[in-house]
Parts: C-alpha cells; sequence; structure tokens
C-alpha cells in the first residue's frame, strides 16, 4: 500500500469516526454510544476481550478450517464424478440457505454449551464459498493445457493433483477470503445459544450486554469481532501471496 493509498484509507476512518460521533450525540448513549464511551470499555475490560476474542477466534479458524476441508473434498468429487455432483447438490444447497440461527439452538441440544455450537456454526457458515470458489477453479485450465496432460497419459488423479488443484488456488483464496469473515460471524451466532459466558466469547458478550443495556460494552465486543475477522482474512491474504502472488500479482 502507497503513501497515498494509506492517507486515503486513514482520512476515510477519521470520516467514519466522526460520522459515528455525530450520530451517537444525537440519538443518545442508550441507543449508540460514542466512540469515546467504547475505547473506556477498552480501557476497563481489555482483558475480558482479550479472552472472549481467542474463544471466538479459536471456534471460527477451526470451523473455517472443518469448512475448507469438506468444501474442497465435496468439490473435488464434484468434478469427479457427474453421479456425486448430482448426489451432493442437495445437501450443498441446504447448507447454503437453511439459516444458521434457525439450527444453532438444535446444535446446542445435541453438542451442549462449549465451544462446539460455534465451531460447527462457523464451518456452516463458511461451507459456501469454499465450495463454491474450488468447484469454479478445478475447471479453470484450459483445454489445451488439460489435452496435454491426458496426451502425456496422465491419470485423472494426476490431472487433478498436479494441474487442476494448483490452477484453482486464486479461486479458492477468494474463496477463502470471504469464508473467513463468515467463520466469524457463524461463530458469534453459534455463541449467541451455546455460550454461558465461562469462559467469556464475543457473542455472549455482544448479547448479554444488549440485554443489561450496557451498549458500550456491546459496541467495544462487535469492534474485536471486526478486528478478529480483518486479521483472519489479513493471513489468508498473506498466504496467497506466498503461495500464487508470484504467478498471478496478488
Amino acid at each position: 500500500m502507497t503513501g497515498r493509498e494509506r492517507a486515503v484509507a486513514a482520512g476515510s476512518a477519521l470520516l467514519g469516526v466522526g460520522a459515528w460521533w455525530a450520530v451517537a450525540a444525537a440519538v443518545g448513549p442508550l441507543l449508540l454510544p460514542s466512540p469515546l464511551a467504547v475505547a473506556a470499555v477498552f480501557g476497563k475490560e481489555a482483558g475480558m476481550l482479550a479472552s472472549a476474542a481467542l474463544q471466538t477466534g479459536l471456534a471460527a479458524c477451526g470451523g473455517l478450517v472443518l469448512a475448507s476441508l469438506l468444501g474442497v473434498a465435496a468439490a473435488a468429487a464434484a468434478w469427479w464424478s457427474a453421479a456425486l455432483r448430482l448426489a451432493l447438490r442437495p445437501y450443498v444447497v441446504l447448507v447454503q440457505v437453511v439459516p444458521i440461527v434457525a439450527i444453532a439452538p438444535m446444535l446446542l441440544v445435541w453438542l451442549g454449551y462449549g465451544r462446539g455450537v460455534a465451531l460447527t456454526t462457523a464451518a456452516i457458515a463458511a461451507f459456501y464459498p469454499v465450495y463454491s470458489a474450488a468447484s469454479t477453479g478445478l475447471v479453470a485450465p484450459t483445454a489445451d493445457l488439460v489435452d496435454l496432460y491426458r496426451l502425456l497419459g496422465a491419470s485423472r488423479w494426476r490431472e487433478l493433483t498436479g494441474l487442476r488443484a494448483w490452477a484453482a488456488l486464486p479461486a479458492l483464496f477468494s474463496g477463502l477470503r470471504t469464508a473467513g469473515g463468515l467463520s466469524v460471524i457463524g461463530a458469534i451466532v453459534g455463541e449467541f445459544v451455546g455460550s454461558n459466558g465461562s469462559p467469556p466469547t464475543l457473542g455472549y458478550t455482544v448479547l448479554f450486554a444488549s440485554r443489561s443495556a450496557h451498549a458500550d460494552r456491546a459496541f467495544a465486543a462487535i469492534v474485536v469481532a471486526g478486528a478478529l475477522a480483518l486479521g483472519i482474512g489479513q493471513i489468508i491474504g498473506f498466504a496467497e501471496r506466498k503461495l500464487v502472488g508470484r504467478w498471478y500479482g496478488a
């Protein structure tokens, strides 16, 4: 990022904070706390917020890893066999369209309180972007490259691992960036029902603070959740630059 780009980003952030401050002053602290009030929460409850971010981050990252493994495996199976693609389609659509908030209470019944619910909802939220991106990437190689592989006698497995998997990386990382943010959202939704506050989580903090009219604490947890999602995105972007940047200019 150039100096000019950093200046534009910083200016935009300052304008956003200024607009937030103006709206907060107009509607009152019960509806929207000021940036100063949220900053005060960070000063008083930094330890709790850090612990909550760790728990939510573990659930989100675990769900993202699980969704990545399942999504890539399902995409590879769908490419390998038309019958498997048709068999998987209703389940892929189901995962995409069923609201997580509707199934989270049932996950609580099955898994009980703890990280399991948040990890599962994070995986559900992150699955489809990974599957869709991997499916798109696996058909990215040109017909000439595929014909060359087959002319050289490459097996179908060799075609998948030696050609299509590498060609799928740019699309896959694009899906992973989307899935990274969704995994945090999914984890927090799971924590709304699957966390009892011990240990603290961001989802429980937002829910409890909202119910007890502590909007400043709720907004502080939301800010931390946003930073967590951005952090995961930065890690994925770093991995993308290391793996495919030299070829695709990432």
